[in-house]
């Protein structure tokens, strides 16, 4: 026996007017009937006319002026993509990648580090400090603080054989990640730690990513990265 779902009057209005915006009858800038138009041909109250119109305003496919009425609103532009190429994961597919472990311990949290992990000043954290490298050359220098909670056995990994965001990956699968991408000056410490010589070679590309599990931070990344051994690309 097949039931049938009554759908709620407002989602018919919004349906039908997507189903005439997307077929093309209704171009950008036509006016829309009104709510009450809406209501006498829906035969229902001006205010569920009024929710349907107001939804799809807010969803972006009208826009509203008062005392006008409502239009079908202008497409925004797909934002331009990122895209990251994962020089590390190319590199261990080829057999040329290995990493350098340089610190790996337990840690009290700092006020600036505090701040970004979500955690107390003087909380247990876990911090590493490792040199990416692909056929020896060094592509990246990094520096990540971990959620000991999250992470327990982080300090205990073989991070020659696996990468620590593959490994955090894996361990805790994060619900989301912020990434912010900063042109810097390397500093005298990280020029040695990734054989730069001379001026022009100083300049890297910083990635900053943040890590979450829910609403709890899991980890904070540092990655210099020297700007003639790494490129982006954009896509919309």
């Amino acid at each position: 026996m097949t039931t049938l779902v009554k759908l709620p009057r407002f989602l018919l209005i919004k349906q039908f007017i997507e189903s005439q915006i997307n077929s093309g009858n209704w171009l950008v800038g036509a006016r829309v009937p009104s709510e009450n138009e809406l209501a006498i041909r829906f035969s229902v109250s001006r205010m569920t006319a009024r929710r349907a119109l107001k939804e799809l305003d807010d969803e972006g496919l009208l826009t509203r002026s008062p005392g006008l009425g409502s239009f079908v609103a202008k497409p925004k532009p797909a934002a331009p993509q990122i895209n990251l190429p994962d020089v590390i994961e190319a590199a261990q597919a080829a057999g040329s990648y290995s990493c350098q472990t340089l610190e790996i311990s337990a840690v009290h949290a700092d006020g600036d580090t505090a701040d970004l992990m979500k955690v107390d000043v003087g909380d247990n954290l876990y911090k590493g400090m490792f040199i990416h490298l692909v056929e020896g050359i060094p592509i990246q220098f990094q520096e990540i603080y971990v959620n000991p909670k999250m992470a327990p056995a982080f300090l205990k990994q073989n991070y020659g054989k696996v990468v620590p965001d593959a490994y955090l990956d894996w361990i805790a699968s994060p619900s989301h990640t912020e990434l912010k991408i900063t042109a810097i000056m390397a500093t005298a410490s990280q020029k040695r730690k990734l054989l730069l010589t001379g001026e022009e070679q100083g300049v890297c590309m910083q990635l900053t990513m943040r890590k979450w599990l829910n609403d709890a931070v899991l980890s904070i990344s540092v990655a210099i990265n020297p700007a003639e051994r790494y490129s982006l690309s954009s896509g919309v």
